[in-house]
């Protein structure tokens, strides 16, 4: 279904390769995961594989289409879900996939029973018609993948589907993966950090590091690789410098590799060879902080091909609003609250005051906030209607700058941390936010 010859893909500037002449298959039916860290080049390969970026170099076909040549045929076998969610959140449930079927080409009476098969396929039927911002994460997310499913593709493109949901969420999004794969028979290519998603979730596995595709096979395979036990060791002070070419000559072992916490030791039999290794390191008078003994996991796969542990990998996950919020959210964070953007200076105050409260005046309601750019400026912005008609312009610019300085909060000179957004810039009532939001783009578009 999938097929993947010496795929390269460098973007401008970059000093290596996202992806490096990687080639890999993936039949028809199954549950292929793309497993590795951060920036390892598994979005960039499902990228090149839904059409959405074309390869430096190398060839990829999916459904027995070339990803390049016949890209639009592509895109009609395929359904996609990134990292970023493509949902509306100021829509319903029902609206978002009707807006999707719409540029699917789905028409008519086939559209509406295609919305509700899906709805009630992921169990979102009672909510069809609630606002998307009122939704949980694992909600949101299956309205996502809900949406890729709409025009029945053969191949379903995953991108960190769980990424940020709590551990009953995503138990339960695997059982939907899994009921689509065998009840619709579709092929799903998963990307992902979580071992134990890799490991539980897929029928073969393809470990990715540096754009380098490090092994290809099932979880069981890949952990017989290892043939034995892992032995994990700690060390106090300089004892690890001292330890590494004892264990490395010690018979019983393996393997031995050198980590950034410690040493693992893969054996034969680590339930016999515990108290040996442990000798072994008395006699020399090298003291041991902690000793963990484990069957392999993919982690130890994964540490044997990139010699350090998906274990470490950090989870980066923005909240919704901070999503579509986009870049201005980072730029936000940053600073520290919501000043400093196109509407607002860095001390809170409008750049261009006028222009600003005219603006909020047009919403019809003084006290709303303000829009800016996306989230980003805003919180509280009075218009001048209490400002009366004969004060001169510079007594003015003074009164608004009161107004600002008495609606923040001690200590922050930002918008953020009033009636609308918490001191850390997320809305307290994100359902509210968002139906005023919907509402002020509404009379924006009028």
């Amino acid at each position: 279904m999938i097929r993947v010859e010496r795929l390269v893909k460098v973007y401008g500037g970059a000093e290596r390769p996202s992806v490096d002449g990687i080639s890999f298959q993936v039949g028809a039916g199954e549950v292929f995961a793309f497993l590795g860290p951060n920036g390892a080049g598994k979005s960039t390969t499902a990228k090149v594989l839904t059409t959405l970026m074309k390869p430096t170099s190398g060839r990829a076909t999916v459904a027995g289409h070339d990803v390049v040549k016949d890209s639009r045929k592509v895109r009609e076998s395929i359904g996609y879900v990134a990292q970023s969610t493509g949902i509306d959140y100021f829509m319903t449930g029902r609206e978002n996939l009707t807006l999707i079927g719409h540029l699917y080409h789905l028409k008519g009476n086939h559209l509406t029973e295609r919305v509700d098969t899906m709805l009630a396929y992921f169990g979102l039927s009672d909510v069809a018609d609630q606002m998307v911002s009122a939704y949980s994460g694992g909600m949101q997310r299956k309205l996502d993948i809900a949406t890729a499913l709409l025009h029945q593709p053969k191949v379903l493109f995953l991108d960190e589907p769980t990424l940020g949901l709590d551990a009953q969420s995503r138990i339960d999004l695997w059982d939907y993966v899994r009921k689509l794969n065998t009840d619709l028979g579709v092929t799903v290519f998963l990307t992902t950090h979580y071992l134990d998603e890799a490991d539980k979730l897929a029928h073969r596995v393809g470990i990715i590091d540096q754009g380098v595709l490090q092994a290809v096979g099932t979880p069981s395979e890949l952990k017989d690789m290892l043939k034995g036990d892992s032995i994990a060791l700690t060390f106090e002070g300089d004892a690890k410098a001292r330890a590494l070419p004892l264990l490395t000559a010690a018979p019983f072992a393996k393997e031995v590799l050198d980590e950034e916490e410690g040493i693992r030791v893969y054996v034969d039999n680590g339930g016999e060879t515990v108290a040996e290794l442990i000798s072994l390191l008395a006699r020399e008078d090298i003291r041991i902080q902690a000793v963990t003994l484990a069957r392999p996991t993919l982690d130890d796969v994964f540490i044997k091909f990139t010699g350090r542990s998906m274990d470490k990998v950090e989870e980066k996950v923005r909240p919704w609003w901070a999503q579509w919020a986009g870049d201005n959210w980072e730029q936000a964070q940053a600073q520290g609250d919501w000043k400093g953007n196109k509407w607002m200076n860095a001390d809170g105050t409008p750049k261009d005051k006028e222009s600003f409260e005219a603006w909020t005046q047009s919403q019809g309601d003084p006290e709303a906030p303000a829009e800016a750019s996306g989230f980003s400026g805003n919180g509280r912005a009075h218009a001048s209607d209490d400002v009366e008609d004969d004060v001169s312009e510079a007594n003015r610019d003074e009164t608004k700058k009161d107004e600002a300085k008495k609606d923040a909060p001690a200590g922050n000179t930002g918008w953020a941390g009033n009636e609308w957004v918490n001191p850390d810039g997320s809305p307290k009532d994100p359902e509210a936010m968002a139906k005023w939001l919907k509402e002020t783009a509404s009379k924006g578009s009028k």
